[in-house]
């Protein structure tokens, strides 16, 4: 995802798509005004739909808000530590206000535009997350599309082999995948999973990563380092050091396992974990996952220590530029902390010394 270099979070929330208008003449090194030479008085573009699709900001997820708590307490939280919220939707083919006793629970698309509504004025940007279940794929791949439709940036669904969670086929799944990519085809939908390497082949990842921006580990290293779990790491050819489950060793593993499908991850952490060392290890081994962003499950228990780090290691999201006259990429590069080689390869320049006045540059995290 990029955001323009000038604008704030609360700036990109206005940003309409538009063409950038590109200018003529130019000289070896530098970009210069020509005849038809304009620049946009602000960065406008159509980014991809991968790109574009995915959170811009970490998230914290919000089960019931029986549970959790009140809405208005949640955003204010939120906004103060620029997270956005993950709420869930739905569960297999049921709202959640089945569950949630909350008057402000989930009862249907109504409902999710209001809240998003809500959420968004205050500043925090509003995500969803459901459980797939694979029985009645029509109706749940519909609900999953009413929630993007009614506000929802992206939603999350949660795929797992246990008991309450899918119990659908392999056709099943790309059945939900065609009938919600034909409802919305540009929303962001992230597969999340059982962050231990031996789950995803009881899942059937490989058929939702087909249709997913991104796939996002349940990476929940403090409930991870029992006996039974380093006896099956073993097993699965991932050795725990000394130290045993570690929140590093956990993720990649996790990362390792899944980097097949080619997708980018969005890792969430155990938020009731309290720890700095370990949350500190987490954050810093999935930027280096090339991870943008993470999640914390979940708001109701998530110590106060965990959003100020979230807060304090802001989202790894990539800006863009508008050349200026006079520009090169290596003064460019200079600016904004990166190298002349990662421009030219995020934005597939081939000759360093021919950009246009105006055009605009993707500047890597």
């Amino acid at each position: 995802m990029t955001l323009p270099i000038s604008a704030s979070r609360r700036d990109f929330l206005k940003l309409a798509g538009g063409a950038a208008v590109l200018a003529t003449g130019l000289r070896p090194g530098t970009a210069t005004a020509g005849a038809a030479s304009v620049i946009p008085e602000a960065p406008a573009t159509v980014l991809p739909a991968a790109a574009s699709a995915l959170p811009t900001t970490h998230l914290a997820w919000v089960w019931q808000f029986s549970t959790d708590g009140r809405p208005e307490v949640i955003r204010e939280k939120l906004a103060a530590h620029g997270l956005g919220i993950a709420m869930k939707t739905h569960d297999g083919v049921e709202w959640m206000s089945k569950y949630d006793t909350s008057a402000a629970a989930v009862s249907g698309p109504r409902r999710i535009a209001e809240l998003a509504e809500f959420f968004e004025a205050g500043g925090v940007p509003f995500h969803a997350w459901a459980v797939v279940h694979g029985r009645d794929v029509v109706r749940e791949a519909t609900m999953s599309a009413e929630v993007l439709g009614a506000g929802a940036r992206s939603i999350s669904l949660d795929l797992e082999s246990y008991r309450g969670f899918w119990v659908g086929t392999p056709a099943a799944a790309r059945q939900y995948g065609d009938i919600l990519r034909n409802a919305q085809p540009d929303k962001g939908v992230l597969t999340t999973i059982d962050a231990r390497p031996w789950e995803v082949d009881r899942i059937p990842l490989k058929e939702f990563a087909a249709f997913s921006n991104a796939i996002a580990p349940q990476v929940y290293w403090s409930d991870f380092g029992t006996a039974a779990n380093i006896t099956k790491y073993w097993i699965a050819g991932e050795i725990p050091g000394s130290d045993g489950v570690t929140a590093r060793f956990a993720l990649d593993a996790s990362a390792k396992k899944i980097q097949t499908f080619g997708l980018p991850i969005h890792p969430i952490g155990p938020g009731l974990v309290s720890d700095r060392v370990a949350w500190t290890s987490f954050i810093e081994r999935a930027f280096a996952h090339e991870a943008r962003t993470l999640s914390t499950w979940r708001y109701g228990t998530t110590s106060p220590a965990v959003f100020a780090m979230l807060r304090d290691n802001p989202p790894r999201v990539d800006r863009l530029y508008t050349v200026q006259p006079g520009d090169s990429l290596g003064r460019i590069a200079a600016l904004y902390g990166t190298t002349t080689d990662a421009l030219m390869k995020k934005n597939g320049i081939a000759n360093p010394n021919l950009i246009n006045i105006g055009q605009q540059l993707i500047v890597p995290a």
